[in-house]
């Protein structure tokens, strides 16, 4: 019985013909998915692209919360990244995003800022300082939208900015649980504070000062520009919900009717910039690079009216 068994195990492994079967289907499955990728990537995509091509050219409208300190700020940034994700995410899309780029570095610069946000809310504005720990959910957030978006997965990094959104709103319901409770004992806060807030507009824009900086060539002017305005969008959308929540310190600090909503105002008409073609020599990008460089020195000088005091 035992060597029957063997005999049988022999012929299964050593047998030439099954394997020479096996290896024919196997490289007909690869040759299959090669071709598939192939014909992905041109001409399918070719015509797909145009469907994901459309840039933003206004900032949306943020919901206004008066019940809970903060919420307004949070779901800013929580309904800025649902949007990313209504409009069509492309960071990671392989294919579409090789011939039609405008979309993919707007959202690349978009993301850019609500990484910042999303940051600045662990770190900063929801951090309990009594404690000396930031928030759970805040933490997975921002290791959600730091993952890699270049990863060439179709929806890897879709599900990891819906996880973020998640996260941001289990925050929220944390932070309305513990409205009530003493500091110490608190897991969600919201810290509407002067200093803070100091630090987080100095991210911001030392973030946007770093893409004006880049250096382009022929092929690259319109990616400089279209991250830059996804900067701004996604900045606009942040501030929009900042202006609520921290209205009464940067009244304190005579710099919201002086500075803030005029850098608002600022940022909303560079935003509507929105050539159908990048031309340097029609100077687009250098009047966008300009005007952001003029937003760049605003949120400089808000941050030190900030500190002052």
């Amino acid at each position: 019985m035992t060597n029957q068994i063997k005999n049988r195990l022999i012929d299964f492994f050593f047998n030439l013909e099954d394997w020479q079967i096996f290896t024919k289907k196997l490289l007909s499955i690869i040759v299959f998915i090669v071709l598939l990728l192939i014909l992905w990537v041109f001409p399918i995509s070719l015509f797909v692209a145009p469907f994901y091509s459309i840039t933003q050219d206004e900032p949306h409208k943020v919901k206004i919360y008066k019940e809970t300190e903060g919420k307004t700020t949070v779901l800013s940034i929580a309904d800025g990244i649902d949007k990313i994700l209504d409009t069509g995410l492309t960071t990671n899309f392989f294919g579409v995003k090789t011939w039609i780029d405008n979309k993919y570095y707007q959202q690349v610069g978009e993301i850019e800022i609500y990484r910042l946000s999303v940051w600045s809310l662990e770190n900063s504005l929801g951090r309990n300082r009594g404690t000396g720990g930031a928030n759970k959910s805040l933490v997975q957030a921002r290791s959600d939208i730091y993952a890699d978006y270049n990863l060439p997965i179709f929806t890897s990094f879709n599900k990891r900015l819906k996880q973020t959104v998640k996260n941001l709103h289990k925050y929220i319901n944390k932070l309305e649980q513990d409205a009530s409770l003493p500091m110490d004992k608190k897991q969600a806060v919201f810290i509407v504070n002067s200093d803070n807030l100091a630090e987080v507009i100095d991210r911001l824009k030392q973030q946007l000062q770093t893409n004006i900086m880049v250096k382009t060539r022929f092929f690259t002017t319109d990616d400089k520009f279209y991250t830059i305005k996804g900067n701004l969008i996604a900045l606009h959308q942040f501030l929009e919900g900042i202006k609520f929540d921290f209205a009464d310190k940067l009244k304190d600090k005579s710099s919201y009717e002086e500075n803030f909503i005029p850098l608002l105002s600022q940022i909303k008409k560079t935003i509507q910039q929105n050539p159908i073609v990048i031309m340097e020599s029609l100077g687009h990008l250098s009047k966008l690079s300009n005007e952001a460089n003029v937003i760049a020195q605003k949120l400089g000088e808000l941050r030190d009216k900030l500190k002052k005091g």
